[in-house]
Parts: structure tokens; C-alpha cells; sequence
């Protein structure tokens, strides 16, 4: 089986959210949808917690940073950090997630992931500093804008990454994405999405091979 991308993220998040929205009454469905979303970011936060402490680091911007889970291909994704001597910033001018759920017509449906999922992470992670989510391309703007209230040492940053890389595949996110949905969904007896969901995938996947 080919190896999982930001796309097989992407869409499987996608599709998990439309089946919650088609399965029950929509205030509810979003309501699951937040539930899983900041339950997957407080999971990841958690783990990179641990990690950069594991390793003798303070849970600080930067260890936030050195921590970071996942990557794309070249040119997937486009963004540029501004370093501030009492804020740090991220500013996203292309995203693949986003590009998937538009070419796939689930942009209503993907949107919630850039709602919720940076926040949990930092949630989940505890550190000595605060996210603001400004912008987010999926609600229409032409970048995303993420800032820190606290700085950050970015030739520190740099050269940790370069020792050790912590990202995990996207195969070990999915899994851990539908591990939480199943917590969540199993609490309102409604663990038949995750099946609906995962056959969604498959089938729009081979369709795709076959052409």
C-alpha cells in the first residue's frame, strides 16, 4: 500500500466530518466534530509534551516547535515565520490540506480541522505561551495567520530539528485521528461512522487509481 500523504490525512478528516453532519442533526454533528478535533490536537500536544521534556526541555515555544509532528513534500505547503522579540508568528500562504478538500469539493467539511486543531495542539502541549488563530485560508482569507505571544530562537529551533527529526508518518496520524473519533463517536453509540468513513475513503481512492 502506498505510503499515507497530507492528502489521505486530509480527506479522511473530510469525510469523517461530513458522515457526522449526515448521521445526525447538524448543531449535534458539529459538536462531535469539535469533540473529536480537540480531543486528536490535545493528543498530539500531550505527546510532544512529553517528549521535549524526556529530552531535558522546557515546555517553551521552542520545544514546541523542535516537536513538530508532521511534514510535506516541497512546495505542498508555503509559509514564512516572523520572529518578534515578545511574539512569533506563522504565516501560511499555501496549505495542502486546504488544496485536497477544494480539488475533492469537501472545503465545507475540512474547514473545521483549521477552526479547531492548532489550538488543541498547544492545549494538549501546556507550554509557557498562547496561540491566536487570525486567519485561516478555509474561512476565506488569503493566508493563514498564526501568533505566539512569546518569542522564540529560531537558529535554536533550526539546529535541534537537524539533530533529531520527530515527525511521524501520516499513517501513525490517521490512526491516532480515528482512535479518538471512535472514543468520542462511542459515547453516543455512533461508532458506525468511523466504518462509513474509512469505506469512503477506499472506494474514492480506487476510483481514483482507476482512472
Amino acid at each position: 500500500m502506498k505510503e499515507m500523504m497530507i492528502k489521505d490525512h486530509a480527506l479522511i478528516y473530510a469525510l469523517l466530518c461530513k458522515n457526522c453532519l449526515n448521521e445526525v442533526e447538524k448543531q449535534m454533528g458539529e459538536k462531535l466534530i469539535e469533540e473529536i478535533t480537540v480531543s486528536y490536537g490535545i493528543s498530539r500536544g500531550k505527546r510532544m509534551k512529553r517528549l521535549a521534556l524526556s529530552e531535558n526541555r522546557k515546555a517553551d515555544l521552542d520545544s514546541f516547535f523542535i516537536h513538530g509532528e508532521w511534514k510535506g513534500q516541497a512546495d505542498e505547503n508555503i509559509s514564512e515565520m516572523v520572529y518578534g522579540k515578545d511574539r512569533t508568528a506563522s504565516i501560511v500562504k499555501k496549505c495542502a490540506w486546504f488544496d485536497t478538500w477544494e480539488k475533492y469539493g469537501l472545503l465545507e467539511y475540512g474547514k473545521y480541522y483549521c477552526r479547531y486543531i492548532d489550538k488543541a495542539i498547544a492545549q494538549g502541549f501546556e507550554g509557557d505561551f498562547s496561540l491566536e488563530v487570525k486567519k485561516t485560508i478555509s474561512a476565506g482569507d488569503g493566508s493563514c495567520e498564526f501568533v505566539w505571544n512569546s518569542s522564540a530562537d529560531k537558529n535554536h529551533i533550526e539546529e535541534e530539528k537537524i539533530k533529531k527529526d520527530h515527525v511521524l508518518p501520516f499513517s501513525f496520524h490517521v490512526k491516532e485521528l480515528l482512535e479518538c473519533a471512535r472514543e468520542v463517536l462511542k459515547r453516543y453509540d455512533l461508532e458506525n461512522i468511523i466504518d462509513k468513513t474509512t469505506a469512503e475513503y477506499r472506494k474514492l481512492i480506487e476510483r481514483q487509481q482507476g482512472e
